[in-house]
């Protein structure tokens, strides 16, 4: 006989495990605790929804096996306002009853859920510098040790070469990200020193970390020289925009965009990515939400209502980006994108309501 238990909190009560959960979606990111289990229990949307989805990471472990703790990346479908699809995570729940079965005592331990999520339809695997990311974050929250990549990577940072950043592991750049605080100075040098490819490597790790005003002015150094250039490199400069994406130095961080969305020739496909995906609580701001929408609008009608669409189920966001498309100054090529986006919505709520 299956057990029953409410929401995936309760599986892990059920199993006698602690566990804590992560946003994986824009950025990794702890969720408390209070959050999470209003998710969970369905009395409050999602908080961080993206691309209609839960991205969610979960680490959990016992007495057992504290050492080692199991690590799951689980999506799961939000509806319309945000809420988990109960039916969509009582499934995933069953699904996980039925496999450990009546071994409790297994199932604590790892053994029965070392393959649980193997094809299973609401599990995904991380990119390779996300996974990284996530370790690193994990291993320096519980204080444990860092990975064995992480000292060969300081001292490359501590002088880096034009070459020597390809004998350098993902893991020791994201082990030194996570660490950003032990490492200030060093950090800060590497970012306006370091090869273009160890560069962006680094600042994209580096999204993940609430940096502090000296390293994102660091960041902020670095790009600004870019975009003195002839051609400023897109990728570099999305990097770096991903880079201060969750600095505490939000007044910092909005200059550099404004600059940014100003200095570069024509819409570059990443830049915008890294503002829509990284730093769409700045377009709350009127003048960067509006030059925002007119850099994305010449990129196409399709990637305007794809990305405007994801944008608009931030709660807190959508006002501010309603007000930006009234602004009376807007373009002749953002007002197209604007009305083919209404005309999108129109069409679908005439395909709803036949």
């Amino acid at each position: 006989m299956v057990a029953k238990v409410e929401g995936i909190r309760g599986f892990f009560d059920y199993l006698g495990v602690k566990a804590s959960y992560y946003d994986l979606g824009r950025r990794i990111r702890p969720l408390s605790k209070s959050s999470f289990e209003a998710a969970d229990d369905l009395s409050k949307p999602y908080p961080l929804p993206y691309l209609k989805s839960a991205w969610l990471g979960v680490v959990f472990w016992s007495k057992e096996n504290f050492q080692s703790p199991m690590v799951w990346t689980l999506k799961l479908p939000l509806d319309e306002k945000g809420f988990l699809q109960p039916n969509d995570r009582d499934q995933f729940l069953q699904q996980l009853l039925i496999t450990i079965g009546t071994n409790i005592h297994a199932a604590r331990t790892g053994k029965e859920l070392s393959a649980v999520l193997d094809n299973n339809p609401y599990a995904f695997d991380l990119p390779e510098d996300r996974k990284a990311a996530f370790h690193a974050k994990i291993s320096a929250q519980l204080k444990r040790p860092a990975s064995r990549f992480y000292e060969p990577t300081l001292a490359y940072l501590e002088n880096p070469t034009e070459d020597g950043w390809q004998s350098l592991g993902i893991q020791g750049l994201a082990d030194v990200a996570a660490r950003w605080q032990d490492n200030d100075a060093l950090l800060r040098k590497a970012l306006e020193s370091a090869p273009n490819p160890a560069f962006i490597g680094l600042a994209q790790l580096l999204e993940h970390e609430q940096l502090n005003a000296k390293v994102t002015q660091s960041i902020i150094d670095r790009l600004e020289r870019e975009l003195k250039t002839e051609a400023p490199a897109g990728n570099l400069v999305a990097a770096a925009i991903r880079g201060m994406s969750h600095s505490e130095a939000n007044g910092l961080r909005q200059q550099a965009l404004t600059k940014a969305m100003a200095l570069m020739g024509s819409a570059d496909v990443e830049v915008v990515a890294a503002i829509a995906s990284r730093c769409c609580n700045d377009l709350s701001n009127p003048t960067l939400g509006l030059q925002f929408l007119e850099l994305l609008a010449k990129l196409g009608h399709e990637n305007f209502i794809q990305v405007i669409s994801d944008l608009m189920a931030l709660s807190e966001l959508r006002p501010h980006l309603l007000q930006a498309m009234r602004q009376p100054n807007r373009s002749q090529v953002l007002m197209e994108a604007i009305g083919a986006l209404f005309e999108k919505i129109n069409q679908l709520a005439a395909n709803a309501a036949q």
